[in-house]
């Protein structure tokens, strides 16, 4: 991958870089539109709260303004929220979304704890990952209803406690023309359902995520960017099979303003070294 050949210096110092050419870069959407992190695009050792504020004062040193994580780091400060959130706001980072999965909502008790604790330490959504209903997109009408039933059971709870759902899919919602993604958008209650579009999945599974955009903007509060070489292997923003386009475009058309969340993260380790770079693509293509 080439991005582990970058050093520390080197993806501080493109950052640095970026960051004081950035009254040259492209103009910005009519929205507002916030630039964030998944704070998987670092490796953190042990998996902590104090080395969650590591990444959050590096990240924003970066330029970036606003985070998502995993809810694992930030679950053992349930029962210490007022200093953990002014821990969290003095790093000057926003807290987007606490990410979880079905398979632990399904456990009694997972969601309402989560949203109680998470809400308290200033996170806006729950992120919630899950499988797609077929990897074709070629799905029945019943498991649509049987899934969009369970989302919004999520959603009222998420809402009772302060926060909002954010559906973050993976490929097979992209599959077949985005047919999942426009299914859960037009079958669920946006009051109850929104959507972190995960772009770089939405591409890989065949599917347009600048189509959903003009179709589904409402409904959309963040987007993760990643990309890959040879469908499999994540590299840079910039160096994979496709890049984003055709999605500023359509952010520009639409005027929607949301979370641009660049996403390092792979499922052995984070990719530090492209952390920087990465933010200075997000601001050659989308203008923030």
């Amino acid at each position: 991958m080439q991005a582990a050949t970058l050093t520390r210096r080197t993806f501080l110092a493109t950052a640095t870089a970026a960051a004081a050419s950035a009254s040259f870069a492209a103009p910005a959407a009519k929205g507002k539109l916030r630039v964030g992190c998944q704070t998987n695009g670092w490796v953190m050792k042990p998996p902590s709260f104090d080395e969650l504020i590591r990444v959050l004062g590096e990240a924003r040193q970066m330029d970036y303004h606003g985070f998502e994580c995993n809810n694992r780091f930030v679950r053992d400060q349930f029962n210490n929220t007022a200093e953990a959130r002014k821990r969290i706001a003095a790093t000057g980072m926003d807290f987007i979304g606490v990410h979880t999965s079905t398979g632990e909502l399904d456990k009694a008790g997972f969601l309402d704890a989560l949203v109680q604790g998470a809400s308290k330490l200033g996170a806006h959504y729950v992120v919630l990952s899950s499988s797609g209903l077929a990897p074709d997109g070629k799905f029945t009408d019943d498991a649509l209803r049987a899934k969009v039933a369970k989302l919004e059971e999520y959603g009222k709870v998420c809402n009772k406690g302060g926060m909002r759902l954010a559906y973050h899919n993976h490929q097979p919602e992209f599959a077949n023309n985005n047919a999942e993604m426009n299914g859960i958008a037009e079958r669920s209650n946006p009051e109850l359902v929104s959507f972190l579009m995960d772009a770089g999945h939405g591409y890989q599974g065949g599917g347009d995520p600048s189509k959903f955009m003009l179709k589904h903007s409402h409904r959309i509060v963040g987007v993760h960017l990643k990309t890959f070489k040879n469908h499999t292997e994540q590299v840079p923003l910039g160096e994979g099979d496709f890049g984003f386009e055709a999605l500023a475009a359509a952010i520009h058309r639409t005027g929607w303003s949301g979370w641009l969340i660049d996403e390092e993260g792979n499922p052995k380790r984070g990719d530090t070294a492209a952390v920087g770079p990465d933010r200075a693509y997000i601001r050659k293509i989308f203008g923030v």
